[in-house]
């Protein structure tokens, strides 16, 4: 049971989606640096909180995506193999929606991460269905728009209009990238060497995670941006733990 549900959570790209939401969060404070009245919005629990969120709205996403592809999926998902009930897939599927609502209110996130959210999870249940690489694309896109959402407000509740260009840019690489990615990644069932190539892709965003960290920092080096870097490290680091530790659960 416990090797199905790591396998039907993809469990092993975890890693990387708190990252979306870090580089998210890492170009709003960057450029907004220095809009009139800017804050970090409880920089600690609501950044906190978005990725705890954003990690169950990815887990939310595998589910729906196993719940939905279960009379067509191959037998190498745990669903059509039998290893997990429907029921099971839809119940856990359930659970990790709700959990990323309580996530998000436990930590107080602003009306604009809601906002990004139910976008989110509308290109997740869409994508799951209608298999467009752009709808994949969307959903990281909107994940790194949920990290600029919650991490830099004015006391309007609004976000500075600098800080928009800064997670607008982040998010259309995201979302170029990944539509570029599910794309290629097609076919990668029938062939072994696709599939590797496939997970170091993933993989690879975590670098580009990263990337935007460093330079977020090198442009604005303060410290709410050093401590977004070191816990893009720590992602990395995860990342590479769970290849190592888990190398026979699928990453796609």
């Amino acid at each position: 049971m416990t090797k199905a549900l790591l396998k039907f959570f993809r469990i092993v790209n975890l890693p990387t989606v708190p990252g979306d939401v870090l580089a998210g969060a890492a170009a709003a404070l960057a450029c907004a640096a220095g809009a009139e009245d800017s804050r970090v919005a409880a920089a600690p629990v609501a950044l906190a909180g978005a990725c705890l969120a954003a990690c169950a709205l990815y887990l939310f996403g595998m589910a729906d995506n196993d719940v939905a592809g279960a009379k067509t999926d191959g037998p190498e998902r745990p669903i059509p193999a039998g290893e997990l009930s429907l029921f099971a897939g839809r119940a856990a599927r359930n659970v990790c929606l709700a959990a990323a609502a309580f996530f998000a209110a436990s930590a107080g996130l602003p009306a604009l991460w809601w906002l990004s959210a139910a976008a989110l999870c509308a290109s997740i249940v869409a994508y799951n269905r209608l298999k467009r690489p752009m709808l994949m694309g969307l959903c990281r896109g909107l994940n790194v728009a949920c990290g600029g959402a919650a991490a830099c407000v004015l006391r309007t509740g609004s976000v500075p209009v600098a800080a928009w260009w800064g997670v607008g840019a982040a998010a259309a690489v995201w979302t170029a990238y990944t539509a570029w990615l599910t794309h290629f990644a097609r076919g990668e069932d029938a062939d072994p060497a696709k599939r590797r190539r496939v997970g170091l892709l993933i993989g690879s965003i975590v670098y580009g995670q990263l990337l935007v960290l460093v330079a977020a920092y090198q442009w604005e080096p303060t410290l709410a941006l050093r401590n977004l870097l070191l816990s893009g490290a720590a992602m990395l680091l995860v990342l590479r733990l769970l290849k190592r530790s888990l190398p026979g659960v699928s990453a796609s």
